[in-house]
């Protein structure tokens, strides 16, 4: 039988660590169209996968808990992820000025990965 908290705390790395890799594949490949285009393409998918293992994070930070509490933990591992994202695409584009279409590739190819990955993980 399978501990529901190590198992998703098992599935909830190993999609991060797929979408890290997935950032790496997607930034070399997009590196072919100039090296500002590879960094903003590794930017965007690390932008999501830190952002995935923030939640992971303080989703499974208290371990096992009420069901009130864990929903809570949901909801705030929801917002740190939504703030954390919101910050970074603000000062990649704003700020640095990384190439738009290399961000939206990196945070497509982490994406996709993140769909992957719970397919493969069940």
């Amino acid at each position: 039988m399978r501990n529901s908290i190590a198992h998703g705390k098992s599935v909830a790395w190993r999609t991060v660590a797929l979408q890290l890799a997935a950032s790496v594949v997607a930034a070399l490949l997009a590196a072919g169209f100039g090296w500002r285009d590879g960094l903003a393409t590794l930017v965007g998918g690390f932008l999501v996968s830190f952002g995935n293992g923030l939640f992971a994070l303080r989703m499974y930070a208290r371990g096992v808990t009420s069901g009130r509490s864990a929903l809570r933990s949901v909801y705030a591992a929801e917002m740190l992820k939504w703030l954390w994202l919101g910050s970074m695409l603000y000062l990649a584009i704003a700020v640095w000025k990384l190439p738009f279409p290399g961000l939206i590739a990196g945070i497509l190819a982490a994406q996709f990965a993140f769909w992957i990955a719970l397919l493969a993980t069940r």
